[in-house]
């Protein structure tokens, strides 16, 4: 049974788990296979093709992710272990994180701030979905059995399961809608340079243009991803032929979709969100070089 034994061949590397008691070898056995070589080498070969393709925005992209990571692992979950509620963690670590990597991305200018509040906003919109319908469906957030197994760590600490889950809903969207809210930006500002005398109407309805272009792959992204992750899942309803009643009506189920759809939708309310603030910020950025230039001539 490959869930309950370990299946060595000769050459394999394994780890192993010894008991030592007073300085005497009692027992060892085989605990798992090793693994993080060839996960190391995976992680060195995304790294090289990111920098190789993308040259130094491929490094400042990595720089973003890993700062990201740091506040997970150094700020998120050590505060959650002192006892503070995920949701507002959630969307502080998410601001952070959406300004840090924005600014290393784009630098600090209009187009940045643009996408720095289109993302902010639907990263706020997936995550009041999240609240609104979690709460509506009453969702426990403890689906998962990785969740449930909190409940007996050795430290005691009585977690929100609920706000945990809307929390990863949040960070869980972060990537997608940062994705969605950079590219409207960046384009409209490409658009406003090549066409100066472009209407803020006209300047908006062509970032919405290049949202949907994006949306489209994106929302497909999103909902594959987690649909993918569930194929055991789906295998079983389709082995026992689950009526969709049923199926819609489970814990587990009622999670990903809200998970899943909340995060579709604040990457969605990302688009016109982000044109908006772009196209208003492009046109002042156009006033205020204007300005400046009649000031220049007429000294």
């Amino acid at each position: 049974n490959p869930y309950y034994d370990i299946i060595v061949e000769p050459g394999d590397k394994v780890l192993l788990e010894a008991e030592v008691v007073e300085g005497e070898l009692v027992s060892a056995y085989i605990a798992d296979h090793i693994r993080d070589t060839f996960i190391y080498l995976l992680i060195g070969l995304f790294v090289l093709l990111v920098l190789l393709i993308g040259g130094k925005s491929g490094l400042r992209s990595l720089l973003g992710l890993l700062i990201t990571i740091v506040l997970i692992a150094q700020v998120f979950l050590p505060l959650l272990f002192r006892g503070y509620q995920p949701l507002p963690l959630a969307v502080l670590l998410s601001v952070l994180s959406i300004i840090i990597t924005m600014v290393i991305i784009g630098g600090i200018n209009r187009k940045t701030l643009a996408a720095i509040v289109g993302t902010a906003s639907g990263v706020l919109v997936a995550g009041v979905l999240a609240y609104a319908f979690g709460n509506l469906t009453k969702l426990t957030g403890l689906s998962h059995e990785e969740t449930r197994m909190l409940m007996y760590i050795p430290q005691g600490i009585q977690f929100n399961y609920q706000g945990l889950l809307f929390a990863g809903i949040m960070i869980g969207a972060l990537g997608a809608v940062m994705d969605v809210g950079m590219s409207v930006a960046s384009s409209m500002f490409e658009i406003k340079q090549v066409s100066p005398q472009i209407s803020l109407w006209d300047l908006f309805r062509s970032g919405m243009n290049v949202g949907r272009d994006v949306m489209g792959t994106m929302t497909n992204t999103l909902i594959l991803a987690y649909l993918g992750s569930s194929t055991p899942l789906l295998l079983l309803f389709y082995a026992y032929n689950v009526p969709i009643q049923r199926i819609l009506n489970l814990d587990t189920i009622g999670t990903e979709l809200v998970r899943a759809l909340s995060g579709s939708i604040g990457m969605v309310a990302a688009i016109p969100l982000t044109a908006l603030v772009a196209a208003w910020l492009a046109m002042r950025d156009e006033q205020g070089r204007v300005g400046a230039a009649s000031e220049a001539e007429h000294s």
